[in-house]
């Protein structure tokens, strides 16, 4: 297992803390607005099983009610992106910045996903 990208970001004085771990077969991803993490939303994904068809990534919600959507939208991107399963953890404690957040955090992961792919 190794942490192959550990990003911090702040957005409006906010902290969001990223995590990208490789494992043998896949990816673990944490995204927090806590420096320790925590469980929050965890979903799979997997990606498109052929290539040709240009299907999706398949995204499974695993625990957790808050941010589903979110959740899955980010696990698909990355199990896409990077080609190999990927389980991720969101925890997003700040309700009132929650929309705000959403583009930073799609736009540093987009970051992280190029910088990992090349």
């Amino acid at each position: 297992m190794d942490v192959i990208v550990e990003k911090k970001i702040n957005f409006n004085n906010t902290n969001i803390y990223f995590a990208l771990i490789k494992l043998h077969k896949g990816y673990i991803l944490l995204i927090s607005d806590n420096e320790k993490f925590g469980l929050g939303s965890i979903s799979f994904s997997t990606p498109p099983l052929n290539e040709a068809t240009k299907s999706t990534s398949s995204a499974y919600q695993l625990f957790g009610v808050e941010h589903s959507l979110l959740s899955k939208m980010i696990a698909e991107k990355a199990s896409y992106s990077l080609k190999q399963p990927v389980v991720l953890f969101l925890f997003l404690k700040e309700r009132e910045k929650e929309k705000e957040l959403v583009k930073s955090i799609m736009t540093t992961l987009n970051e992280i996903l190029n910088e990992v792919s090349q």
